[in-house]
């Protein structure tokens, strides 16, 4: 007869909330049940990065798939390939951009779709057209360029005088539109239509050095007015000055042109920003739930368990599991009676009570070495990983009751589907308690960027 517990409860709960999880998941969008609902193109790019695999990949602000894959292409660039929404026509001359959701903003890729008599892309087929956005130091060389460009401006400007030059250029126009007057009355028969347009605004043109003569204007009081030409010549002389200063280093601007070192501390700034943002890249939290069917005693065991990873070849574990054995208490004491003291002894079991799990694993290779408490027993485990980590087999031994065999446990677990895993093994095999059992169970585990991705899914459709 099934056992009832807190641990079916538990998770029947879970299960729900798988369900509801899936649900979710088809009808937003933001998960596909098969390869089937998408299909696949690929871009070149220069560089990849700060992109990472799962970003959105967008046409006109709206996610149409993600990025599924990140590699290096050709020892020099960078081969993106992206899962598109079945229904979604990309053209064969669409175009790829590597965008930034602000300066320090995540990465995504944007699509802009070619013409609509193009050929659509197949699965597998490659956007040609394919550009990344700059990055900050790009923009710093930039800078750099165009202050460059504006000292060789500046320069020319403050050691001429443009009010001569611009009198000379009136002088020209003048004689430019009395030779055009003369040029549409010769050839009045054969462009008359033409040339009389052409007149009308060489007239206009007349009337308007005529008032620059008269000083009528800015233009006006800049060639007749010696007072705006002082002016002007002040405002020369001290772009002159801010010139020289630039040039001699003074000033941040100055520094930043001249000096390498202001240049190298800015480098170092930005190297430090970017070594910060990869570290917390790095940093990675899985949420893992698994139950597991316990057939020869006819109950579930469940185990929640959150692994935190700072780098790939190490993490730490905190869990709890659930067991319907739950913990031995034993109780020595001593009673006296009738001048006689008898060694006592009291055994008790606590049924359905929660179990521990607090372990340090490393990674070596496909091997997984870790120990700590498993199960609110010392013990250690050994995981080796295969098929690109999709399946794993799996040996733990920890301390058992009092007086009792330690607990072995031997499992193998696949991935069915990125989040989802099967598994099948045998429990407490060498237990002297009649504990040993088969069992098969149902595991699902969470990364934080599918916790991102799925509430960024959410979010976009409210």
């Amino acid at each position: 007869m099934y056992k009832s517990s807190t641990e079916i409860k538990v998770g029947l709960f879970v299960l729900a909330a798988i369900g509801v999880l899936i649900w979710m998941a088809v009808r937003l969008g933001g998960l596909s049940i098969s390869s089937h609902d998408t299909y696949r193109v690929s871009a070149i790019f220069p560089s990849a990065l700060g992109l990472k695999q799962g970003v959105a990949v967008e046409v006109a602000g709206i996610q149409v798939g993600s990025v599924a894959q990140i590699e290096l292409y050709d020892n020099h660039q960078a081969r993106v390939v992206m899962a598109i929404r079945q229904g979604i026509l990309l053209p064969q001359d669409s175009a790829a951009y590597i965008r930034a959701s602000g300066v320090l903003g995540d990465k995504y890729v944007e699509l802009v779709p070619g013409g609509p008599t193009s050929a659509k892309l197949e699965d597998n087929g490659v956007i040609a057209n394919a550009r990344a956005s700059a990055d900050i130091s790009e923009l710093m060389e930039k800078l750099g360029e165009i202050a460059e460009d504006i000292k060789k401006i500046t320069s020319p400007l403050a050691e001429g005088n443009l009010g001569e030059d611009v009198r000379d250029m009136v002088v020209n126009l003048r004689d430019m539109s009395q030779r055009l007057d003369g040029i549409v009355k010769t050839n009045e028969s054969g462009l008359k239509e033409t040339l009389d347009s052409l007149k009308i605004a060489m007239e206009n043109l007349k009337d308007i050095t005529e008032k620059i003569n008269a000083g009528e204007g800015s233009l006006g009081r800049l060639v007749n007015d010696d007072s705006t030409v002082r002016e002007l010549n002040a405002s020369l002389a001290a772009l002159r000055n801010i010139s020289g200063k630039i040039s001699s280093g003074e000033g941040t601007l100055g520094r930043l042109v001249n000096d390498d070192s202001t240049i190298d501390k800015i480098d170092q700034a930005l190297s430090g920003i970017n070594n910060y943002l990869e570290k917390e890249d790095k940093f990675k939290v899985f949420v893992e739930y698994r139950t597991a069917y316990q057939t020869r005693h006819n109950y579930m065991k469940s185990t929640l368990n959150i692994r935190l990873q700072p780098a790939p070849d190490r993490y730490y574990l905190l869990g709890v599991s659930g067991d319907y054995f739950g913990r031995y208490k034993r109780n020595d004491y001593a009673l006296t009676s009738g001048g006689l003291t008898l060694n006592q002894r009291e055994e008790k079991w606590e049924r359905d009570k929660l179990k521990f799990n607090a372990q340090i694993a490393r990674r070596y290779y496909d091997l997984v070495l870790r120990g700590g408490l498993i199960e609110s027993g010392a013990g250690f485990g050994v995981d080796y990983y295969l098929e690109e980590d999709n399946l794993r087999l799996t040996f733990e031994m920890f301390s058992g009751d009092f007086d009792h065999n330690p607990h072995l446990r031997a499992e193998l677990s696949y991935n069915i589907w990125k989040i989802f895993y099967i598994s099948l093994g045998y429990d407490d095999f060498i237990s002297d308690q009649h504990r040993a059992t088969p069992f098969i169970g149902l595991g699902i585990q969470f990364s934080d960027d599918d916790l991102k991705y799925l509430l960024s899914g959410a979010s976009s459709v409210l």
